[in-house]
């Protein structure tokens, strides 16, 4: 939920003043903020007003995706589930959302998201990969393995197809 009339750093100082542990000092509040930011590559649009859709011109639609992940990054959860993270997204916003995601789980974070039909660019970015069909698992692997068992299976993948 955004407060259109703000900044992206605004609303991140806000989360982090309502959400992170009153022992913290105003100082590592903010030091947090600015972390997460530069994790988030939100730096650009940081003092952008965040914007309403159809009303306000703001933020795009992959960076109030990416300022999503911030205000849940704000408290170094250890595990994120994103369901959809790139539903509604063109296909340079949606890789730079899992590009984010990718580099958070680089820094040790657990990343388990949702996606339907990602393109080839996406499917690589992926570590482990787990399809299903008619709600049963139907493959638990890296990519490369997917590919691998898919052929091996008799169910080829074209090159650059998923």
């Amino acid at each position: 939920l955004f407060i259109g009339s703000l900044t992206a750093r605004e609303h991140l100082i806000f989360q982090a003043m309502v959400r992170m542990p009153r022992t913290m000092t105003h100082r590592q509040k903010i030091q947090r903020v600015d972390q997460v930011i530069q994790d988030l590559s939100l730096g650009k649009c940081q003092n952008t007003i965040i914007g309403v859709p159809g009303r306000v011109k703001g933020l795009s639609g992959g960076e109030r995706k990416r300022l999503a992940f911030a205000s849940e990054a704000l408290t170094d959860p250890p595990l994120l589930i994103c369901d959809e993270p790139t539903s509604g997204l063109d296909s340079f916003m949606a890789h730079s959302v899992v590009q984010v995601l990718k580099k958070l789980s680089q820094k040790g974070k657990t990343v388990i998201l949702t996606i339907h039909q990602p393109s080839s660019e996406l499917f690589e970015l992926f570590d482990k990969i787990l399809l299903m069909a008619e709600g049963r698992v139907a493959f638990l692997g890296t990519p490369i393995e997917a590919v691998d068992f898919f052929s091996y299976i008799g169910a080829q993948c074209p090159t650059n197809y998923n």
